[in-house]
């Protein structure tokens, strides 16, 4: 089933451009230092002379806004639009005052979901290339905020929209194929680009857009372009008109935005009941798709056949049927594991997560032939510790490294997988381990210096400037280990001096990070603490002054504290 559904797929023509961009070299660059300079900069507060964020926050913070980036380049630009279009966010979008916060409240709160306001910057963006022609500000970098850009493109698309309002387009009625036309609804096959672009005249689609040729790079005599309009809504508030093009999965109302499932369903249906179904595969297909969808959430589907659905759709992709399988009441506890042995995807997931799922069955799959579904098993956290116990020898160092990190996981096999030859994955996911004997921490960190002396480094390259040449960098395993031994409340009191005493050597400034974690940590002792209230850095200074506040009760050194505050 997979398999015909990637046969529908098209490729996109690239056109290039004046600026030349390619998207995969502006990615390179959101893997530089510029977004953590970034984030940097906004967690800095000026008045206090401190850093807001700590370093744990700031990656993970650099680590959202990436994705938040990259999801506002639309799908349908070329090559070098999406990376000149990145490279302008990089460089203005961020900074812009208006909605420079509004890249930061993202970054920064793992709970934040897409906004109004980020897909409009989306569509103004696709909007912006599609109008390009008609736009006086053909060079994107002149324009500095998101307001310019959207006004850039308004102009553009009036004068865009006035040079097509009166247009004749080439045969269009020889483009179209009917499947149903009364006085309720209109629906159309598309095969022509002047039939694209006289029933998208007035809509956001870039198949409608005479200038482009996005309707060629998705067209196929066998998957066209499917046009509803509603009679009924017509030149309402409503949105009357859809298209669908099922090979690239778009379902697009009239704004060029998604439509819900329950809307794509229904558009589906009612092409399904036309002569579509007998002529087109793919929408036999789809259709056949969306009843299966209706049978799989139907409350009065019985459990074999919600297990007959299992057996034909595990492992072909479709996650969406899965899911539905495993919301019905009817599930069982067999077609969970059914779908768990047999799907690779999302759904195998879900199925171990079930409220259905019982331990037991989770312990059993810890037994499986197959490393993945191991390793799901081990990651649930129910595991015994006598199956946690065996599993610290598998053969898979996934499920060794979840091993590592669980605090159930008894003493001896944690103190085995020191020695483990897996270290990053492995070892070094032991200082993760709330549990860990104090006794593991010094030769965890010996292990750490040993690895960094055979002159590891990080399978991607960076560099520093846009001059400057690719370099994988170094691991900096020894420092990763010292800044996860700060942070781990196990520490030994001795193992957190020498943390702080190294990181005072580090000749590439990178030692405020581990002295900052030893200030929070809470079991660090409290004349170290004070010492660190002292720090050159400001963010080390910070931490430790807020960790003595929490702690209360500084008995005789209260005073020499506050004289260190001043």
């Amino acid at each position: 089933m997979r398999q015909l559904f990637e046969n529908w797929r098209g490729h996109v023509n690239e056109t290039p451009l004046m600026t030349e961009i390619s998207f995969d070299d502006a990615k390179k660059r959101l893997k530089s230092k510029a977004l953590t300079k970034w984030i940097k900069g906004m967690a800095f507060d000026e008045e206090m002379r401190v850093m807001t964020l700590t370093p744990v926050q700031i990656a993970s913070a650099v680590e959202r806004l990436e994705k938040m980036i990259l999801s506002l380049i639309p799908r349908d630009l070329t090559d070098n639009q999406k990376g000149t279009s990145l490279e302008w966010i990089i460089s203005n979008g961020i900074n812009d005052p208006e909605r420079k916060n509004v890249f930061y409240n993202v970054a920064i709160d793992a709970k934040s979901q897409p906004y109004a306001h980020e897909i409009r910057m989306k569509g103004d963006l696709e909007t912006y290339w599609h109008t390009h022609d008609y736009s006086e500000r053909k060079d994107i970098f002149s324009l500095k905020t998101w307001g310019a850009l959207t006004a850039a493109m308004t102009a553009a698309k009036s004068k865009f929209d006035a040079a097509q309002a009166d247009k004749e387009y080439k045969d269009p009625e020889k483009g179209i194929e009917v499947f149903r036309d009364d006085d309720k609804w209109r629906i159309y096959a598309l095969h022509n680009k002047g039939a694209a672009c006289h029933y998208g005249k007035g809509t956001e689609w870039c198949t409608a857009a005479p200038g482009l040729n996005y309707f060629e790079q998705y067209y196929e005599p066998d998957d066209p372009l499917f046009y509803f309009e509603s009679k009924e809504h017509g030149n309402s508030y409503f949105n009357s008109r859809w298209q669908i093009h099922f090979g690239s999965e778009q379902f697009m109302d009239e704004n060029d935005h998604e439509i819900d499932d329950a809307d794509r369903d229904e558009l589906i249906e009612m092409l399904g009941e036309t002569d579509a179904m007998k002529k087109y595969q793919i929408v036999r297909y789809w259709v056949e798709r969306s009843r299966i969808l209706d049978s799989a959430y139907n409350e009065n589907t019985t459990d074999l056949e919600l297990m007959a659905m299992a057996d034909k759709f595990a492992g072909e992709g479709e996650t969406e049927i899965l899911e539905a399988i495993m919301r019905n009441p009817n599930v069982t506890v067999e077609i969970l594991k059914f779908i768990i042995e047999n799907d690779d995807g999302y759904a195998r997931l879900e199925a171990l997560h079930h409220e259905k799922f019982p331990i037991e069955a989770i312990e059993e799959l810890a037994n499986s032939e197959d490393g993945d579904i191991r390793y799901e098993a081990v990651s649930t956290g129910k595991l015994s510790t006598e199956t946690l116990a065996r599993l610290s020898e598998d053969e898979y160092w996934r499920v060794r490294g979840i091993v590592a990190k669980s605090e159930k996981t008894p003493p001896e096999a944690l103190a085995k997988l020191v020695s483990d030859e897996k270290y990053e994955g492995v070892v070094n996911a032991l200082l993760q381990n709330k549990s860990l004997p104090s006794e593991l921490f010094e030769p965890i960190l010996k292990r750490a210096k040993e690895e960094d002396a055979k002159g590891a480094v990080k399978p991607y390259k960076t560099r520093s400037g846009p001059d400057d040449e690719w370099k994988a960098p170094p691991a900096h395993l020894y420092w990763n280990a010292q800044v996860g031994a700060a942070m781990n409340p196990k520490t030994p009191e001795e193992i957190l001096r020498a943390v702080v005493a190294d990181s005072l050597k580090d000749p590439d400034d990178r030692g405020w990070h581990p002295r900052s974690e030893v200030a929070r940590n809470p079991n660090a002792p409290i004349d170290l603490v004070q010492a660190l209230a002292k720090d050159g850095q400001a963010h080390v200074r910070n931490a430790a002054k807020s960790a003595l506040q929490a702690r209360g009760d500084l008995g005789a050194l209260r005073e020499d504290f506050k004289r260190f505050l001043k």
